[in-house]
């Protein structure tokens, strides 16, 4: 699932982001990009989850975190965790029932996989969304 792609410069005063290594600012054109699986990545509208967008001010840092993310183990249920976290934040207060029923329609989850993510979870005392390390 890994996608390098290195981006083209860009001009004085564009905007800037960090490099997830060293935390230097690097131009959004400029920064060395890859795609890389990560159970524990859960974005707001579910179009990369899985997956996590890596940017580092330069190929030996993105190196560096490549070898770091790939040392990381997916665990599906971690995802499914952080899917249903975001799909109850999304719902607001609702009665067990009713959440339960829409907790499955905005997943895609099976009940097997709801028991197994929420599992998951007690077992790790903490939501779904960090980075490894956390």
């Amino acid at each position: 699932m890994d996608r390098f792609e290195e981006t083209a410069g860009v001009g004085p005063g564009d905007a800037s982001e960090l490099c997830d290594a060293c935390g230097a600012l690097v131009a959004v054109g400029k920064a060395a990009v890859l795609w890389v699986s990560d159970s524990s990545a859960v974005g707001t509208d579910g179009r990369s989850d899985g997956e996590r967008l890596l940017r580092a001010c330069g190929e030996r840092h993105l190196a560096w975190l490549a070898v770091r993310y790939r040392r990381r183990p997916f665990v599906p249920e971690e995802l499914w965790a952080g899917q249903i976290t975001r799909a109850v934040r999304l719902l607001g207060p609702l009665d067990d029932e009713e959440m339960y029923e829409r907790v499955i329609e905005m997943t895609g989850l099976d009940e097997e996989r709801l028991i197994r993510a929420v599992a998951w979870q007690d077992s790790h005392g903490r939501p779904s969304g960090a980075g490894p390390g956390a």
